[in-house]
């Protein structure tokens, strides 16, 4: 027998947990699957925090998208009673012409964000757990921050079940099939149709959608944490999260002390 919804959204992390939340929220009938467990650590919506800013350096249209999101982030803090976007400022850090600074500078600049640029000097008063090279300088935006993916994840599953939306865990999607109707989808516990699917598989779409598999290369990013020796410079109030460019590493980033340690990728 087949169960029939409005939309059937593969994986249930950042992305897909936040699909079902919406889509049950406005009353289509979802029917969300993952084959892991809630809020896994084998996806990328894991690792503790998750850096939020508005100075996106990759291109200034960004910028509106991610203000949205800091409106819907304390929106869910208040429909679940969860800490989800903590502000602690952000800190872009690299060479004057670097794609990092001009870009953070090119998007503060066309929404009129509130910054400030500062020489090496003035980042190493003002932020003293920072080496810069005597060339760098440093883009500070206030209203930079992290959000915690786990949590986050947590709290758009929770809102979604509570606006009725059907959620599996553990339950691997085996394929799906396009029809006039819309979908099929068959997993190892059953086979579910949907006028819509919504794939967001993260690593694993070129599973679910072939065409893709070539063209992508998923990558591991290693996260490292620390116990710094003067754990009083890295607590939120002081240290910011930060973004660095350098020429013969490329990016890496950070944040401050969070749960009792200093985390880098």
């Amino acid at each position: 027998m087949t169960t029939t919804y409005d939309v059937i959204v593969l994986g249930l992390g950042g992305m897909g947990s936040a699909a079902a939340y919406t889509l049950a929220a406005r009353g289509l009938r979802v029917l969300g699957l993952e084959q892991f467990t809630p809020a896994h650590d084998r996806g990328s919506s894991h690792g503790g925090t998750r850096i939020i800013r508005e100075a996106y350096f990759e291109d200034p249209a960004y910028v509106p998208l991610v203000q949205r999101a800091y409106t819907l982030w304390r929106d869910l803090e208040q429909a679940t009673g969860r800490q989800l976007l903590q502000i602690t400022g952000g800190l872009m850090i690299g060479q004057p012409d670097s794609e990092l600074v001009t870009g953070a500078i090119a998007s503060a600049q066309a929404h009129q964000l509130e910054h400030t640029v500062l020489s090496a000097d003035e980042a190493r008063q003002r932020f003293p757990m920072f080496a810069l090279e005597p060339q760098d300088v440093a883009v500070y935006e206030p209203r930079a921050g992290l959000v915690r993916p786990e949590e986050c994840v947590t709290a758009q599953l929770e809102m979604a079940a509570r606006h009725g939306a059907e959620l599996h865990f553990e339950e691997r999607v085996l394929g799906w099939t396009a029809n006039d109707g819309g979908v099929t989808v068959e997993t190892a516990q059953g086979r579910y149709s949907a006028g819509k699917l919504v794939i967001t598989a993260g690593p694993w779409i070129g599973e679910l959608v072939r065409e893709l598999g070539p063209q992508l290369q998923v990558e591991r990013v290693p996260v490292y944490w620390f116990e710094p020796r003067n754990t009083a410079l890295f607590e939120p109030g002081r240290c910011p999260i930060y973004i660095w460019q350098r020429d013969d590493v490329g990016f890496f980033y950070g944040f401050p002390r969070i749960d009792q340690q200093v985390k880098v990728a």
